[in-house]
């Protein structure tokens, strides 16, 4: 790539890494109002239920029962008895423990997934403390009472039942999805609450905890771990940056009620919870922020804690009436998150990939990456993946070889013009505009359009970012190895450690082919601009370091394909710097110089001449000098 594709790919990098990085910060002082109005509500409701519950005492002590107040069903019932059991329900890949302790999901595994750390597998929610499927109020105070009566049926049917602390009596009955896409990552909820009290029970406070998010690797960005929920038509979502502080405040919460809510979910970079409503209704989709021990090589890796998110979807705003009964059904999907398999999954959840700005680049390449693994052999090579980077970049710079080649050769022209730009600002250097449209007549005159090498390039930045995008939430690649000392493609490469700072190979092969790229690349601008450009390597370095190596791999391959287009083109014939047969025609731009520079002389001639008025307007003619009085 030349120097202006480098300032392009540059300035939209880092116009990316700030949009990545303060996104989260748009909207804080509307969300600190939010936040400040719902504990206002919160604080009123609470004052409320305490007047509530004077009152029902009183009428207890007459005798009588409120019936549709709900003072009955509000009253706390003594904690239920037993202790936590476990049972687990296998797919062909994924194991779901399920346990008394909630009636939900306490913790799934993917079994073809390992941890990053030790032989265990990925163990989705199981830090989040409570278990999927579990009720809670939309404050996440739980209304679990201890612990419930389980009972497995055939075919993996587990069914528990016990009952809330706002006194309903609560059936959940757990079944494998039967039929469906992703049918063996999800998992089947049939929520029955029976109102058993004397009165009415409202469950607009009520929710079910959708599950958590924790990082998959402990140096995993705060942004990979992310909320999401499509209500109203719109997907909407938010990375864990959404709590940073801000202005002095932490935002504790996040709550949004949306009408036709289809689906909320919680993911990290690699894996996520899906819980979608059979039928879709209008509902609060409360996250909150936290902290969690870490267990094992984690905690002493890592200070013992790590982020995580907590989500909490409600329950239908409705009323069910003294011996009435409820029900709720939810599909639960805990996953992977495989672009073809999230987008196969009903209710369009392709946004979960969060494939950013260009999806449309980043969903083939997905595609031909996973074409190409399995050409390679698949499971069979162990290097499948890495050589399908290698070559679905090989293919890319292929297809765009004639943007490249049309760039240089318009680059090369427009450096054989420098020394008549240099003679030019020399001949007029007090006239930047006369220089401007002299030089507009020099491209027209020689054919040379001067963003002719910078357009091609900028055709080539959606390809840029969809391969980049794609490659950060490629699940594929986790535990994939390449070149001997590549472990993990999804991970940074590195091979040692020296006073605590990683080396990692593939970012500094990066720098140093790119680093060669540039000194093969004709040299344009003046010296500062030329030195600038030589620390570009250094910038490129340090943004993409801590990066999973198959971007580096992605960007070092590039770079090496660049290295010998360069030279092939190098050995090509010069082009040469001939008039253009559009020499006669004036072009826009220099139509508009001519037009300024015509504006500016005649500003000058009024000054010259003394003239205040508007042009073309009569200058008065100067009277004679008139003779000194004489009296008499």
């Amino acid at each position: 790539m030349d120097r202006k594709a480098w300032i392009v790919l540059i300035v939209c990098g880092v116009l990316l890494a700030l949009n990545l990085h303060y996104s989260h910060r748009n909207g804080v002082e509307e969300r600190l109002k939010a936040a400040e109005k719902q504990k206002q509500e919160e604080a009123a409701k609470k004052a409320e239920q305490a007047k509530n519950k004077v009152d029902g005492t009183s009428d207890a002590a007459e005798g009588g029962s409120t019936g549709g107040s709900g003072e009955v069903a509000n009253e706390e019932l003594p904690e239920n008895q037993g202790q936590e059991e476990t049972v687990d329900v296998s797919t062909p890949v994924a194991k779901f423990e399920l346990s008394t302790k909630g009636g939900g999901i306490s913790s799934a595994e993917i079994l073809d997934e390992k941890s990053v750390y030790g032989d265990g597998l990925v163990n989705m929610n199981g830090l989040g403390g409570d278990s999927v499927g579990s009720l809670a109020r939309l404050s996440g105070e739980s209304l679990e009472k201890g612990f419930y009566a389980g009972e497995q049926g055939e075919g993996g049917v587990v069914t528990y039942t016990g009952k809330t602390k706002n006194n309903l009596e609560v059936t959940k009955t757990w079944r494998k999805a039967s039929g469906g896409e992703g049918q063996d990552y999800r998992m089947e909820l049939s929520l029955k609450l029976k109102n058993g009290s004397g009165g009415e029970i409202s469950t607009k406070d009520m929710a079910i905890f959708v599950g958590s998010a924790v990082p998959v690797f402990d140096r995993e960005q705060e942004r990979y771990s992310n909320f999401f929920w499509q209500g109203g038509g719109d997907f909407d979502d938010h990375d864990h940056g959404y709590f940073n502080k801000w202005f002095g405040s932490d935002l504790t919460e996040f709550r949004e009620r949306k009408g036709d809510v289809k689906f909320v979910g919680l993911a990290n970079q690699f894996f996520a919870t899906i819980v979608s409503p059979r039928n879709s209704y209008e509902g609060t989709f409360l996250v909150l922020p936290g902290q969690v021990d870490l267990p094992g090589e984690r905690a002493e890796e890592e200070g013992k804690k790590a982020k995580r998110l907590s989500g909490y979807f409600s329950l239908r705003d409705e009323t069910i009436p003294a011996g009435g009964e409820k029900e709720y059904v939810f599909d639960v999907f805990m996953g992977p998150k495989k672009n073809s398999l999230i987008r196969s999954l009903e209710g369009d959840k392709g946004g979960v990939m969060r494939y950013g700005w260009f999806p449309w680049v980043s969903r083939p390449l997905n595609w031909g990456l996973n074409k190409l693994s399995a050409l390679f052999g698949g499971a069979n090579n162990s290097w499948s993946w890495g050589w399908a980077i290698v070559v679905l970049t090989l293919i890319i710079r292929i297809l765009i070889w004639p943007l490249h080649a049309k760039s240089t050769r318009m680059m090369k022209r427009m450096s054989k013009l420098q020394p008549k730009m240099t003679a030019l600002k020399e001949k007029y250097p007090d006239e930047p505009q006369k220089v401007q449209q002299e030089m507009m007549k020099l491209y027209r005159e020689y054919g040379v359009n001067p963003l002719g090498g910078c357009l091609p390039m900028l055709a080539q930045i959606p390809i840029f970012f969809g391969f980049f995008t794609m490659l950060q939430y490629a699940v594929e690649l986790r535990h994939e190895p390449f070149l001997g000392w590549v472990k993990d493609l999804s991970q940074p490469d590195t091979v040692t450690t020296i006073a605590g700072f990683p080396i990692n190979v593939l970012p500094i092969l990066m720098a140093v082919t790119m680093f060669l790229q540039m000194q093969l690349t004709p040299k344009t601008g003046d010296k500062m601009q030329q030195r600038i450009f030589m620390f570009m390597p250094f910038i490129f370095v340090i943004f993409c370091y801590g990066y999973a190596s198959a971007l580096a791999l992605y960007w070092t391959t590039q770079n090496i394909f660049s290295i010998g287009q360069t030279w092939l083109m190098q050995k090509m014939p010069e082009p040469e710097l001939k008039t253009s047969k559009k020499a006669g025609k004036k072009s826009f731009m220099q139509k508009l110089a001519e037009k300024a520079e015509a504006a500016q002389k005649e500003q000058m001639a009024r000054k010259k001449a003394g003239r205040t008025g508007r042009p073309g307007q009569a200058q008065a003619k100067p009277k004679k000098p008139r003779g000194p009085r004489t009296g008499g």
